[in-house]
């Protein structure tokens, strides 16, 4: 369920459309880019970064990785707390 009426959706689409044109149009995205591409998905994230850490290990170097699960985090703060915290 929504509380966004249905004209404010579509202007954020329109307005959302048209920011993500311009940046593409100046090649503001970088080629690692996948949120928010035509084209280009979690699984794309996921192939470009196993293709990168397959060739790096066939090259006989080391891979470290680090995941971070921000949303996990995030969901478990009190937000007021956080609110008060980054207003100091």
């Amino acid at each position: 369920m929504s509380l966004t009426s249905v004209p404010c959706k579509v202007l954020e689409s329109i307005i959302r459309d048209a920011v993500v044109t311009h940046l593409e149009h100046h090649n503001f995205y970088a080629d690692c880019q996948h949120e928010f591409m035509n084209g280009r998905s979690t699984l794309t994230n996921l192939l470009v970064t196993l293709e990168y850490s397959t060739t790096i290990l066939e090259e006989g170097s080391e891979l470290d990785v680090i995941y971070l699960d921000y949303k996990k985090a995030f969901s478990t703060v009190p937000h007021q707390k956080l609110l008060q915290k980054l207003g100091d």
